[in-house]
């Protein structure tokens, strides 16, 4: 089970429409972070969204 490295939630597995097998890629539904996991490479990658009225 993958977990969220933020708040340690488990993470759901979201298909992806590209055809990329060695990736897949997982959402948090607590904090919405999106996990990319490249298993042929050992490689993650994470991205999220700011909320925009915290931006300044």
């Amino acid at each position: 089970m993958i977990r969220c490295p933020f708040c340690n939630q488990p993470m759901v597995g979201v298909t992806s429409e590209d055809e990329e097998t060695f990736t897949d890629l997982y959402r948090c539904g607590a904090c919405q972070v999106e996990q990319a996991v490249y298993w042929e490479h050992g490689e993650r990658l994470l991205s999220w969204e700011r909320d925009p009225e915290e931006q300044s």
